[in-house]
C-alpha cells in the first residue's frame, strides 16, 4: 500500500472508530511515514543530545539480508499462516516467513502497540497490520518464493514484490497473480477487508465500551464510503488525485471528524524537529548525485531542550519499540529455530 491507503484511508479510518481529528492524523501521518522513513540521520552528533535513528524502509533492496531481515518482516511483510487457503499456490509451493493478512502474528504486533495507547506506535502497527493484506504471498527478503512469471521479472530480484511493482499498492486496479490458485486479484476488495478490520482494532481502543453491534455498524457503513471514494476501476492509478481529494471531502463530513485533513507532507516532522545545513547536495534527497556527493549534511535539534517532544522523534522512538517488540514474538512464532542474524 502506498500515502493513499496509509494515509488518507488510515485517517478516515482512526475518525470513524472513534478517535478525534488529532490523534487521527498522528496515527495516519505515523503510519505513511513507516514507508518514508528511509534515511539514518545522526543529530547534534559528538553532543549529550545526539541521536541517531533507525530506518523503516530501504529503497535499496540489494542490502545484505540481516539489514532487510530487520526491515520487511517487521514493518512491512510479517510472516502469516503458510498454509491459508490465500496462499495455495499452482506449485504448490509453501514458506513458512510468506505473509498473509490478518495473521495471529500481525494481530498480535498491533494488539501489543495499542495496549500502549501511544499514537506513534499504534501509527507504525497499523502500517504493518493492514500490509499483510497488501503484501500477502509474499516474503520480506531475497528468495525464490517470490519470483513472478512475466517477461521482464528476470530484471528485478526476488525480494518483496519487486516483481510486482506497484500492482498490490493501487486501490483501484485489478491484476493477476500467476504464481497463485486464485490468480484474480482485487485490490479494492483487500484493501477495504484491511480497512474494516483496522477499525475494529482501533474502535476497541478508542472506546473500550463500544458495542460489537456499533462496530459492525461503522464497518460498514466505512466499506461504503470508501467504496465510492476509490470509484471506478483505475488500471493506471491516474485518477490518484481525484481519489484523495474525495477522501479529503470525507474527512470534513460529521462521521470523519469533521477536521480538513492536510495533503501528506513526508517532511513536516523531521523540519520541525531538525535544523539542516546542507553541504553539497541534500543527503536524503531523491538524486542520484546526492547518492554519490562525498559531503556529509550536518544536523541539530531546532530545541535541544526539546527535541524529545517533537513528532519526529517520538515516532522515531515508536520505530525502535515496534522493532523491538515485533522481533520478540516473532523470534518465538515464524523466526523460531530459523538461522538467522540477531538484531
Amino acid at each position: 500500500m502506498d500515502v493513499e491507503f496509509h494515509y488518507y484511508m488510515t485517517y478516515l479510518i482512526a475518525t470513524r472508530a472513534g478517535f478525534g481529528a488529532k490523534d487521527a492524523f498522528v496515527i495516519a501521518y505515523a503510519s505513511q511515514y513507516v514507508d518514508d522513513n528511509d534515511v539514518v540521520f545522526e543529530v547534534d552528533k559528538d553532543k549529550a543530545s545526539c541521536f541517531r535513528n533507525y530506518i523503516s524502509q530501504t529503497m535499496n533492496i540489494l542490502k545484505p539480508k540481516a539489514t532487510l531481515l530487520r526491515i520487511y518482516p517487521l514493518f512491512h511483510f510479517i510472516p502469516g499462516a503458510p498454509d491459508a487457503e490465500s496462499a495455495w499456490r499452482k506449485d504448490g509451493k509453501m514458506h513458512w516467513l510468506n505473509t498473509t493478512p490478518n495473521s495471529e502474528n500481525a494481530i498480535a504486533v498491533l494488539d501489543a502497540a495499542l495496549a500502549t495507547g501511544n499514537l506513534y506506535r499504534i501509527g507504525v502497527a497499523s502500517h504493518s497490520y493492514v500490509d499483510t493484506w497488501a503484501h500477502q504471498n509474499f516474503v520480506g527478503y531475497y528468495d525464490s518464493f517470490n519470483s513472478m512469471t512475466g517477461p521482464l521479472d528476470a530484471c528485478t530480484p526476488d525480494i518483496g514484490h519487486a516483481d510486482a511493482g506497484h500492482n498490490p499498492d493501487w486501490p483501484a486496479l485489478v491484476w493477476k497473480d500467476e504464481r497463485m490458485q486464485a490468480e484474480r486479484i482485487d485490490n479494492r476488495a483487500r484493501f477495504l477487508d484491511a480497512a474494516a478490520c483496522l477499525l475494529a482494532k482501533l474502535a476497541r481502543c478508542a472506546d473500550a465500551g463500544m458495542g460489537e453491534d456499533e462496530i459492525g455498524r461503522r464497518q460498514g457503513a466505512l466499506r461504503a464510503d470508501l467504496d465510492a471514494a476509490i470509484g471506478v476501476r483505475d488500471q493506471s492509478n491516474r485518477d490518484v488525485k481525484a481519489r484523495i481529494a474525495r477522501y479529503r471531502d470525507l474527512a470534513t463530513t460529521a462521521a470523519y471528524g469533521r477536521a480538513e485533513l492536510p495533503a501528506y507532507d513526508g517532511e513536516a516532522w523531521l523540519d520541525a524537529a531538525l535544523n539542516e545545513d546542507i553541504r553539497g547536495l541534500k543527503d536524503w534527497s531523491d538524486s542520484l548525485l546526492a547518492r554519490i556527493d562525498p559531503l556529509t549534511d550536518i544536523y541539530t535539534w531546532k530545541d535541544p531542550t526539546a527535541y524529545t517532544a517533537t513528532d519526529w522523534y517520538r515516532f522515531q522512538q515508536a520505530v525502535i519499540d515496534h522493532q523491538n517488540t515485533a522481533w520478540a514474538i516473532l523470534s518465538q512464532r515464524n523466526l523460531r529455530g530459523l538461522q538467522l542474524p540477531q538484531l
